[in-house]
């Protein structure tokens, strides 16, 4: 599956990032060098990283969807 290895190599450029990052950080910075970077990281991505960050992702968007229907009532 494509997606999911695309998702493991933008994870991977992530944090990668975070971790040779010397200095101040602009926000947004890391998400934007792995949305930029993440071919040099997709020989190495795993599928199975991939489709556990999606369904990790997944998750989180279901319970927010679900709190902001409780406030909104």
């Amino acid at each position: 599956m494509m997606k999911a290895r695309k998702v493991a190599a933008q994870f991977a450029a992530y944090t990668w990032y975070q971790e040779n990052r010397t200095g101040q950080q602009w926000p947004g910075e890391a998400i934007r060098f792995a949305k930029e970077n993440w071919t040099a990281f997709f020989a190495g991505a795993d599928e199975g990283w991939g489709r556990l960050l999606i369904r990790i992702g997944s998750q989180r968007a279901k319970r927010q969807r679900k709190r902001h229907r409780c406030l909104a009532s």
